[in-house]
């Protein structure tokens, strides 16, 4: 993840404040968008 602040700051912004889980969220969240698992599918899991 250091990686990601490092290509930022090398396009000129200053990161700063950001937790773990948020950069883990963005990440996600920037990603492909994929289908529900078996578990999300049946309730089992959230």
């Amino acid at each position: 993840m250091e990686s990601i602040i490092e290509a930022a700051r090398a396009r000129g912004y200053e990161v700063r404040g950001l937790t773990k889980e948020m950069m883990l969220a963005m990440l996600k969240e920037a990603g492909p968008p994929h289908p529900p698992s078996l578990g999300e599918r049946l309730g089992i899991v959230r």
